[in-house]
């Protein structure tokens, strides 16, 4: 048998994953903008191909079997995968030097010794990423704090912060422009996340600032911690979450350029299975979690 041929159709995986992500045909056929009746038939096609029940069927209630939501998670992890290497394109094209470090480092040693390189080498760009531990994770957590688009959120899941983003710069880079907030944004360093269709996103959205080359140089990172890093040591501009700005702000370490925000339809979310909640420990710290999000 081929490796292709052992692989389901994707418009049949692409229902699974939808059904799974969404609980439910109708809301999956919204998701992927098809009716409910072709949801439904690449149900059938991959039930056909696996030769096993992957969906459960009480009256109108459509569920997953033990084998469907195994064969979902897969596929749901496959496909952000797949959306994040997507992301990743333009940065891919940047030609940077990648630099993978623990965040203890990353933050502490290597963004405070950036600036001097970039003097010597402003030819070169930089990908700076966190490598999470230095093991793999195990057990896998019981409870997760993420983040994506609110229309990306399960039913289960609980929204925590918004996840607009704004304009920041340390106080000291904003003095070097002489206060101006706009030569600063125009002209100054910009600083990058992976995702690099943020800085066009704001621009676009703010036509009175002019600026070209926005996503071509400039320091690259890895998550919004090196995206605040990067700024508190005066490396440029960044686009920071708006949520954990107050105490850099208070602090005069940051400084917000302009109220004006991205990012209204993402947040950070937690993420817990229904069946782990069913322990006494989980639904503890859970609840805990729930609650200081209220204060």
């Amino acid at each position: 048998m081929s490796s292709t041929s052992r692989l389901p159709p994707l418009k049949a995986l692409r229902a699974l994953e939808a059904v799974h992500r969404t609980g439910s045909v109708t809301a999956a056929a919204n998701l992927l903008n098809v009716s409910h009746s072709a949801v439904s038939h690449q149900m059938k096609v991959l039930e056909t191909w696996a030769l096993y029940p992957l969906f459960t069927r009480h009256g109108r209630v459509i569920g997953l079997t033990l084998a469907g939501k195994s064969l979902a998670s897969v596929a749901h992890e496959a496909f952000d995968s797949i959306r994040h290497e997507v992301d990743r394109i333009p940065m891919r094209a940047m030609r940077s030097i990648g630099i993978g470090s623990l965040p203890l480092v990353a933050t502490k040693w290597v963004m405070p010794r950036l600036k001097e390189f970039h003097i010597k080498h402003p030819e070169i760009n930089i990908h700076l990423s966190m490598a999470q531990n230095d093991r793999p994770i195990t057990p896998l957590p019981d409870i997760e704090i993420l983040f994506a688009k609110k229309s990306q959120l399960l039913p289960d899941d609980i929204a925590l912060f918004e996840g607009t983003a704004v304009p920041v710069s340390s106080v000291s880079l904003l003095e070097t422009f002489h206060g101006d907030v706009k030569k600063l944004l125009e002209n100054g360093p910009l600083i990058h996340d992976e995702d690099l269709r943020m800085w066009p996103l704001w621009f676009n959205n703010n036509v009175e600032y002019t600026r070209s080359e926005v996503e071509t140089s400039g320091l690259v990172v890895e998550g919004s911690a090196l995206l605040r890093s990067a700024a508190l040591n005066g490396h440029g501009v960044a686009l920071c979450r708006s949520s954990f700005l107050d105490e850099d702000v208070a602090a005069d370490n940051l400084v917000i350029l302009s109220n004006n925000k991205i990012d209204n339809d993402w947040c950070y979310f937690i993420r817990c299975e229904a069946a782990k909640r069913d322990d006494a420990g989980v639904n503890k710290v859970l609840n805990w979690l729930i609650h200081e999000n209220k204060k």
